[in-house]
């Protein structure tokens, strides 16, 4: 299936038509055309920024398909090496500095009576090796949608788990469900059920409900028949996998089945701007000052007499050039809105882009009298993955690191947890292939947990009783984004009696790492080691011969395994084992 879309529950394929539209009066023009097309489905999205687009990129993209069918995944999530694991890197997070910043400026336009309800947003970047399959796997696992959209195209790809409808027309009946209002999930039923009725009626909820209610009313009044609305079960409380939210259905009927006219009188959504809509979308432009582009715009798909859109929130967007994902997330601040607790929201409706497992970030070090070798790297490795995949920094590695690996003072470092001052790291291992390696020493193990906890243990290093390696039938999966970092999570990989170390190739027969050491093959008389893309962790030894110039990265198979003239097991614990089959 070379094209295809998917939206709610059916997937769309054998495309015929399509539609890219880089301003509003081309979007009237294909919406026209779209209503009078049979026999076609019509997927595809609409920015924000409709109306007020100053970028080349597309304000609205649709594409014409033939077939429709159930769309079904697994959605079992389970963590190994050996499948793809979605666990995105956070390049981005929430700030709350500037968000509490533009919280004030916010209360400033609600007390100068500019606004009521402001819908502020903000924006995560995020990076994963996952494919798009794969992440639609693992958060439908996490967060089932009722309005799951995936579009693919030159210009982007967008992945959504929206759970808010924006309108659905059949024929000339509209109906709209504006989402306003969340709390978290209890831990049990008596706790779910005390926090449902806590937000059916907290004041402070019900009044943005109701805020965005009567707006929506307002905007629905410019085209539908006079008396035939209808507000179904106000503060209808739905509930998503970590959160309650209050939808507030409307109903009526249209003068006319127009889509250009059901855009013009109410996109964007009003739940996603706030209250009155035009001057307080001039504030978001404000104080957001970045597009939102997909995000609060509308996806859905179009076909004869009928039509559904939902509000993308809860929408990964990838553009064409970027390798990060955009995760918006926002929350309607009024008068009575608490900075904390409109930034905890935020966090709370990300939360489900991870899932909760419990693990730990490591460090296997080399001790010697004269210090640890390359402290710098692991210091900065385990620092790095800790930010990325959203660990607790505790204030003894909160600290800039140097990108040589010059002496460093540690004794505000390692002697937090270990009661010892004064270590200092080993001068450069620049003969590694000369017959060099460490000797003697012991181990330090340096473990980081979620919550910010670190503790270091120390033992002997166990001799070396065999050089032999073997070949896993199991494939290493590159799209595991922890298989990059050093995690507790590796360990169920195990070595064989009588084996220095197991050799991974992966899902392309590439060859990766081996269960504690990074591979280096002689070949042609050059020193490679397989590229990082083929899915390994990037060891400290590896980055500083790579650094040096002593070895280099390549794409290797099994072959250059069987052809190489010598075979390394390199570690910083251990040097540069020569190995053989």
């Amino acid at each position: 299936m070379s094209d295809f879309s998917i939206f709610g529950k059916y997937i769309y394929d054998d495309l015929k038509s399509e539609f890219i539209c880089f301003n509003k009066d081309e979007f009237d023009l294909a919406l026209k055309s779209m209503q009078k097309a049979k026999n076609l489905y019509f997927v595809g999205y609409v920015v924000y920024e409709l109306y007020d687009n100053s970028s080349s990129y597309p304000v609205a993209h649709f594409k014409g398909y033939v077939n429709k069918s159930e769309f079904k995944l697994d959605d079992t999530q389970e963590f190994s090496v050996f499948k793809p694991f979605f666990y995105p890197q956070i390049l981005e997070g929430l700030d709350y500095d500037n968000y509490s910043s533009c919280f004030k400026q916010i209360k400033d336009e609600l007390a100068s009576g500019n606004s009521y309800q402001i819908n502020f947003t903000s924006q995560l970047k995020l990076f994963s090796k996952s494919s798009s399959k794969e992440i639609i796997s693992s958060l439908l696992s996490r967060q089932k949608s009722k309005y799951l959209g995936y579009f693919k195209s030159e210009f982007c790809e967008i992945i959504s788990f929206s759970p808010e409808l924006f309108f659905k027309l059949k024929g000339k009946k509209i109906t709209f469900a504006p989402m306003k209002g969340t709390i978290k999930r209890g831990r049990n039923r008596a706790e779910d059920k005390a926090l449902k009725n806590k937000l059916r009626n907290d004041p402070k909820n019900r009044s943005e409900n109701l805020m965005i209610v009567d707006l929506l009313r307002n905007d629905m009044s410019k085209i539908i028949k006079i008396g035939s609305l209808r507000v179904k079960k106000p503060m209808k409380i739905i509930k998503l996998k970590s959160l309650f939210q209050a939808i507030s259905p409307l109903k009526a009927k249209l003068k006319r089945r127009n889509l250009s006219e059901i855009f013009d009188a109410v996109f964007p959504c009003g739940s996603i701007t706030g209250a009155p809509k035009l001057a307080t979308m001039r504030i978001i432009k404000r104080l957001e000052d970045r597009e939102r582009g997909v995000y609060c715009g509308a996806m859905g798909v179009i076909s004869h007499k009928r039509a559904e859109f939902s509000v993308p929130i809860r929408t990964l967007e990838r553009r064409a050039g970027e390798k990060y994902y955009r995760y918006g997330v926002g929350s309607g601040v009024v008068w009575d809105s608490k900075c904390d607790d409109e930034f905890a929201e935020l966090e709370l409706k990300s939360s489900f882009l991870r899932p909760k497992m419990e693990f730990d970030l490591f460090e296997t070090m080399l001790l010697r009298d004269d210090g640890i070798f390359l402290l710098q790297r692991h210091l900065g490795r385990i620092l790095n993955s800790a930010k990325l995949l959203g660990f607790k920094i505790p204030k003894e590695l909160d600290i800039e690191f140097k990108k040589d690996d010059s002496k460093i003072e540690l004794s505000d470092i390692i002697g937090v947890v270990s009661g010892k001052n004064g270590f200092e790291s080993i001068a450069d291992f620049k003969e590694i292939f000369a017959g060099l390696s460490p000797s003697g020493g012991s181990l330090v193990r340096l473990k980081l947990s979620q919550n910010g906890v670190l503790s270091l243990t120390q033992a002997q290093i166990q001799p070396i009783n065999s050089n032999k390696i073997a070949i896993s039938q199991r494939r290493l999966n590159s799209q595991n984004d922890l298989l990059y970092h050093k995690t507790t999570l590796r360990d169920e990989r195990i070595i064989s009696d009588g084996l220095f170390d197991i050799f991974y190739l992966n899902e392309k027969d590439e060859l990766c790492e081996g269960n504690r050491s990074n591979i280096v093959l002689n070949l042609n008389n050059k020193l490679l080691t397989p590229r990082l893309q083929s899915g390994m962790l990037a060891g400290t030894l590896r980055g500083k011969l790579l650094d040096s110039g002593i070895i280099q990265e390549s794409i290797l198979g099994l072959e250059d395994l069987y052809n190489a003239k010598e075979i390394y097991a390199i570690n910083s614990l251990r040097g540069a084992i020569k190995v053989e089959l």
